[in-house]
């Protein structure tokens, strides 16, 4: 846990850390006993340069609870988004991660993380961000009519959300068929268990894109541009704040598993209890929805494959269990319980009062930081784009102006407009 009583001692961690890494960066860690995600800012411009670490842990919680929560368990500060960066990153990474659970990353395909994962993380799949893939495979079709390229980009994302390998096989043919050359180029450099599910040896509760990683750009959209120990010291604030507000509204529940999750088993109830469920075996049953399907308890395995792909019941598995007389709570993963949101954020973040921060004055104790390059021009402010991504237009609701902002981040003075 982060437990840094001055100011001093923070200043400390980020000099020690920068003194010792002799490469230009700066790093300070969070070192929570919750594994959830993992973050690397990018000093240049102070772009977020992140990545999921999906444990077996941080999609679970994210869904329960509060939607597109993140729950951020370390970020460093680097002079360049480099392999160099990367391996150092993953490496202090693994330092603070449990070796008992399964780590599941998902990426944009960044030459350091792949580079990095495959040699630091070398059993721990690895998954391809599907919205960055179809935005690259937009690019590689470009030139192609936009009815025709936006039906080949809707066959390859159903190739990765195929359930099993006779499916894939068929769509994949189906796909290279039609798209023919560029497509089979495109397909070449994709490993397919990096991709598609049928063939992804993790769990991926879920996820197939790491565009939730944009909640934490808009999160420090207005510290970014501080001065480095100012930033960190704001995240700091901005994680002990949320920790502390989550743990007190965790604490007023009153049922075993978190609200999303315990509404969504209740409507899946509601929608099943007109099906007939038949008997195989003990843990075996045909629901008669429409279309019938196979759930089997023991593997908590659904033939419409919403169980395995999400880690959670899915309604036919939920009329299965009820009709069986079991326990639906013994069928929710772990990660789910209010129990476990609770010991999430059980370990608070505690306050740096300035009162406590040293006088400034050289000495000859200063370790000053190390030379590094700056990049020419102006720093940007916002993260770089894909190829072939494209920038939706918002209309604000209250001002009505079209722009990257809606009406709870509106600043418009409407009395001016009157």
């Amino acid at each position: 846990m982060f437990q840094t009583s001055t100011y001093a001692q923070l200043l400390n961690k980020l000099v020690v850390r920068w003194s010792d890494l002799k490469l230009g960066k700066i790093g300070l860690s969070y070192c929570l006993e919750s594994d959830r995600f993992c973050m690397l800012l990018n000093d240049d411009d102070l772009d977020v340069m992140f990545e999921l670490v999906s444990s077996s842990g941080l999609n679970r919680v994210k869904v329960s609870v509060f939607d597109a929560g993140l729950f951020p368990i370390c970020f460093a500060i680097v002079d360049a988004e480099t392999n160099v960066s990367w391996s150092w990153f993953l490496g202090k990474l693994r330092d603070i991660l449990s070796n008992e659970r399964d780590i599941v990353f998902f990426s944009d395909r960044n030459d350091g993380i792949c580079s990095g994962i495959a040699n630091i993380f070398p059993r721990s799949p690895h998954s391809y961000c599907l919205y960055h893939l179809k935005m690259n495979l937009r690019h590689a079709l470009s030139g192609l009519k936009g009815g025709f390229k936006e039906h080949l980009v809707s066959l390859f994302s159903l190739c990765a959300h195929a359930p099993n390998e006779k499916m894939f096989d068929d769509l994949i043919a189906d796909l290279k068929r039609q798209g023919k050359g560029r497509v089979i180029t495109f397909l070449s450099r994709l490993p397919k268990e990096h991709w598609a599910c049928a063939f992804f040896p993790g769990k991926r509760y879920g996820e197939m894109c790491s565009n939730l990683a944009e909640c934490f750009n808009n999160w420090i959209k207005e510290e970014r541009h501080l001065p480095v120990t100012q930033l960190v010291d704001r995240i700091r604030m901005k994680m002990m704040e949320n920790i502390a507000k989550r743990s007190q509204v965790a604490a007023k529940w009153n049922f075993s598993i978190c609200p999303n999750m315990n509404k969504e088993l209740e409507n899946s109830f509601h929608v099943s209890k007109s099906w007939n469920v038949k008997r195989s075996t003990t843990d075996v049953f045909e629901v008669l929805s429409d279309p019938s399907v196979m759930v089997n308890l023991s593997t908590q395995t659904c033939s419409c494959f919403e169980w395995q792909f999400r880690c959670f019941p899915c309604c036919h598995a939920v009329c299965a269990i009820y009709n069986s007389g079991k326990n639906l709570q013994n069928y929710v993963d772990p990660y789910y319980m209010v129990e476990t949101y609770r010991e999430v954020y059980s370990l608070p973040i505690y306050p740096i009062p300035t009162l406590l921060k040293p006088a400034p004055g050289g000495n000859e104790d200063t370790i000053l930081p190390p030379l590094s390059r700056k990049p020419s021009g102006r720093p940007r402010k916002k993260r770089l784009r894909s190829n072939g991504e494209k920038i939706r237009p918002i209309q604000c609701s209250r001002c009505g102006k079209v722009g990257r902002h809606n009406r709870k981040t509106c600043k418009e003075d409407l009395r001016a407009a009157d």
